[in-house]
């Protein structure tokens, strides 16, 4: 699936797929959905925006992102600017996630 969205007023392309996953663990040697899982209170409060910064990061990469995670933070006039687009880079990831199959009753 893929979503265009803005991040810090500029559109941005993310693509979230099977190789997500893969790609984030590849970058950051960690779980996504370990990771993903642990994102939010009961509340619904975001508790570790590291997290999206990294999943977006890995579906902008996707979606033709061509600069270092550090360069692209670094050229966002702020640093609440995934905090502004969680919303929209949750939707994109649990519609990736969501599966349409449901299992058999026994």
């Amino acid at each position: 699936m893929e979503k265009v969205i803005k991040i810090d007023g500029k559109e941005t392309r993310l693509v979230a797929n099977g190789a997500t996953p893969r790609l984030y663990r590849s970058m950051f040697n960690r779980d996504v959905f370990a990771d993903m899982s642990k994102t939010a209170d009961k509340e619904g409060n975001i508790k570790d925006l590291e997290v999206f910064e990294n999943l977006a990061y890995v579906m902008a990469k996707q979606g033709g992102l061509e600069m270092s995670m550090d360069e692209w933070l670094t050229g966002m006039d702020s640093p609440m600017a995934i905090l502004e687009s969680v919303t929209q880079i949750f939707s994109l990831w649990s519609a990736t996630t969501t599966t349409i199959v449901s299992g058999k009753k026994k």
